[in-house]
């Protein structure tokens, strides 16, 4: 984790030194916050504010549920780019397995989403992947979405943030996977957004 500081360290600064930081979180429902009241944005938000005071941190909530990654390229003009932020965080994939889109061209909006930011605001940018899924068959075809995120990521020097994984580590110890999303609905409730909020934040 250490490693992925790197991608986040001009934000990281400005929030040390007390400045104004925007950052837009850009994807699908994991992102809006699905029934839920508050969603990761929410959590992250807060707890930015709580080690940061100084700063004034704005949060740009840019999720919008069943996006796809090729719905996402659509609308990154008005959803990110027009924003200017710091910090952009991209989770899509969930959407994307569901309805069959070609892993080839799921990658290549992702490469083109980064593309245009860095051509854009020039904002940092984090990649994430989504929770486990409590459907097996579901689990096991969406994992090789989350795998083509943390590749892309290494391979455009962007940040990954691995929530699977952070998920999964919870569940190894002991927490129960249903616990933390909502019921009959496999996303996340507001504990399992939390850890996501808390993965984030180990990297400021």
């Amino acid at each position: 984790m250490d490693e992925g500081k790197r991608f986040v360290e001009k934000t990281r600064r400005d929030l040390e030194s007390g400045c104004n930081v925007s950052i837009v979180a850009f994807g699908d429902s994991i992102t809006a916050g699905y029934c839920v009241r508050r969603g990761f944005p929410s959590f992250w938000k807060a707890l930015l504010a709580e080690k940061y005071p100084d700063a004034r941190v704005e949060m740009i909530n840019s999720g919008i549920s069943g996006d796809t990654s090729l719905d996402g390229l659509a609308r990154l003009d008005w959803a990110v780019l027009a924003y200017e932020p710091d910090l952009v965080t991209i989770n899509f994939g969930i959407n994307d397995c569901a309805l069959g889109l070609d892993l080839e061209e799921f990658e290549m909006n992702f490469v083109e989403m980064v593309r245009r930011i860095r051509a854009g605001p020039n904002s940092e940018i984090l990649l994430l992947s989504s929770q486990p899924l409590e459907t097996p068959p579901y689990d096991r075809r969406v994992l090789d979405y989350y795998q083509a995120i943390e590749r892309l990521a290494k391979q455009m020097d962007v940040g990954f943030v691995d929530v699977y994984g952070a998920w999964m580590r919870r569940v190894r110890a002991g927490t129960s996977l249903g616990s933390l999303i909502l019921p009959g609905l496999d996303h996340p409730n507001e504990a399992g957004y939390r850890i996501i909020a808390e993965e984030l934040m180990q990297l400021f």
